[in-house]
């Protein structure tokens, strides 16, 4: 003879698999594969681009104020092309100085025989050079300030137009190199950066390894 369930029972047992039914069916149990529609195709998420690294002269001069702060010898010397060299201008008299330097770490300003590092303190803040068509050029005749006269104020980056460079070599003292070698690294020069508060500019080249520096011009203006 069977024995028959209580009604309570049955209806506890009813409602047990009904509810395990459902939590099969609930979407957060199922896989994506599941639940995607029937004949979708799910496409493939892109990978984040790479950003690749800027290589710019206006990053170059950064990468480049960057390790005269720093005292970054690696980083500086990075700079300067090693067949070539760079090429340092100084008026400390009545006639020019220019020193070739491979290593930056063998220079010594005439001013004090301060190192090359010792720039930082004059440099003023330039997170990138301002471009323009053509650089500003001294009048001495400006006000305090800007003793120079500059009629545009900044770290300004510009086309290399500087002929008066082409006369110095013949009657400057040289140090390290030649009027061959110095001539030579001239003729490289692309673009050159002017920061205003100091009168200092900056010419570069662009070689295949990137933006170097070629040569750095120090004479204050109007100060003779």
């Amino acid at each position: 003879m069977s024995r028959r369930l209580p009604l309570a029972q049955v209806l506890l047992a009813g409602l047990a698999s009904l509810s395990s039914c459902q939590s099969n069916d609930a979407p957060g149990s199922r896989s994506p594969a599941d639940l995607r529609a029937p004949g979708e195709v799910i496409k493939e998420q892109p990978l984040p681009a790479t950003s690749q690294p800027d290589t710019s002269l206006p990053a170059a001069f950064t990468r480049f104020t960057d390790a005269l702060r720093q005292a970054d010898t690696t980083a500086l010397n990075g700079l300067i092309e090693p067949a070539h060299g760079l090429w340092i201008l100084e008026q400390p008299g009545a006639l020019p100085l220019l020193t070739r330097v491979g290593d930056i770490r063998g220079f010594r300003r005439e001013n004090q025989q301060r190192p090359f590092f010792s720039l930082a303190a004059e440099l003023m803040p330039c997170l990138r050079p301002e471009p323009v068509d053509t650089l500003p050029r001294a009048t001495c005749d400006g006000r305090p300030g800007n003793e120079a006269g500059f009629a545009r104020l900044g770290c300004l980056l510009a086309p290399h137009r500087d002929a008066g460079l082409n006369g110095i070599w013949p009657h400057a003292t040289l140090r390290g190199g030649t009027v061959a070698q110095g001539q030579a690294a001239l003729a490289r020069i692309s673009h050159t950066v002017l920061q205003t508060r100091s009168g200092f500019r900056f010419h570069w080249a662009r070689t295949a390894q990137g933006w170097r520096l070629v040569l750095v011009d120090l004479r204050i203006p109007c100060s003779a």
